[in-house]
């Protein structure tokens, strides 16, 4: 029998609680990954909230003296850590190794050969950097703001991820290592996908269960009228969905994201088995994820080639957004093979 979306709701909640608790059994990822409709009639739609406390921490941010404000995200950002424990996984289009086809999964053709990655243990973000704490960071350094351009302006709230150039994202990450005197930096490619597909099972998309269900796990079209005051946004707010099994929300959505790595569309020709942390030197960087307004991707393994500042003949897909907008957001990692304290 058809689940109505608030009961499937539920059970997500539930079993995203067991699952942290150790009390659930791992998800096992889709052979065959299913979508459903994309189109819902919106009186059928649950009105989505961002959990209580993490609008309640996000808020706090943005109040009181500054030294006070990089406290509190000094302990948000520590206490939000996922570790990862490190492994072997098959990096890139894994396809022909899970489908049952045999065939790949995506078109994307630097996303393959498909290539054994050994990884050390680390620790990532379970939310996307948002607005509020880019804005402790920007206002501690006395450096401009992030979109604060009249277009810019209309797109950032506290609660949406922050989109920046690669060189502020890297930049912040690193600004958390002295905040926090933990090793913070952008997470490699292999570790953002690794995570993403926790601990590097076959799943094709980073939802709690592998499959686009639209409205439940992913944003569904009309959803954003149920977000006033967010009508407007090209992205949510952090953290309305389920995580993937691993804990990590907004993965398979809500925009791309920096890694640290340079780009180079045959680097999965020679890419070392180790820890591999890109090509030595490079034009553009890659951006992994799931672009906003975009069609539905294999978003675990699909790879974007990105300028370092947003290039105008780049922006004729986003209306009206000026040439120098900047859509790509930032999860910052502990490059440590213990859990942070």
């Amino acid at each position: 029998m058809k689940m109505s979306p608030l009961p499937k709701l539920q059970l997500a909640a539930i079993l995203c609680c067991l699952f942290k608790s150790g009390g659930a059994t791992p998800v096992n990822p889709p052979k065959v990954p299913q979508m459903s409709k994309q189109y819902i009639d919106e009186s059928k739609l649950v009105a989505l909230k961002q959990p209580a406390a993490l609008a309640t921490e996000l808020e706090a941010l943005g109040k009181g003296p500054i030294e006070e404000r990089v406290e509190r995200l000094r302990k948000k950002v520590v206490a939000d850590l996922v570790f990862v424990k490190g492994g072997t996984f098959m990096m890139g289009d894994f396809g022909p190794l899970w489908s049952p086809e045999k065939l790949p999964y995506s078109v994307d053709p630097t996303s393959k050969p498909v290539h054994e990655v050994k990884l050390s243990s680390f620790s990532i973000a379970k939310y996307k950097t948002t607005y509020a704490e880019f804005d402790v960071y920007t206002d501690a350094t006395g450096t401009e703001r992030a979109a604060t351009d009249p277009y810019g302006m209309e797109q950032r709230y506290p609660a949406a991820p922050a989109g920046v150039q690669w060189q502020r994202a890297k930049d912040y990450c690193q600004w958390l290592e002295k905040i926090t005197k933990l090793p913070f930096d952008l997470p490699t490619e292999a570790q953002w996908e690794y995570a993403a597909r926790s601990r590097g099972k076959f799943f094709v998309w980073a939802t709690d269960n592998g499959n686009i269900d639209y409205g439940r796990n992913v944003p569904a079209a009309g959803h954003i009228s149920f977000l006033t005051p967010f009508t407007g946004l090209r992205h949510y707010p952090v953290g309305l969905f389920p995580p993937n099994p691993l804990g990590l929300h907004d993965m398979a959505h809500d925009g791309e994201e920096w890694v640290n790595d340079w780009f180079d569309k045959d680097y999965y020709t020679y890419s070392p088995k180790i820890d591999p942390k890109g090509p030595v030197e490079g034009v553009r960087k890659v951006a992994r994820g799931w672009p906003v307004g975009d069609s539905i991707l294999p978003n675990t393994m699909y790879r974007r080639s990105r300028p370092l500042v947003a290039l105008p003949e780049e922006m004729k897909d986003f209306g009206t957004a000026p040439p120098n907008y900047q859509s790509q957001g930032l999860r910052c990692t502990v490059q440590q093979s213990t859990p942070a304290r």
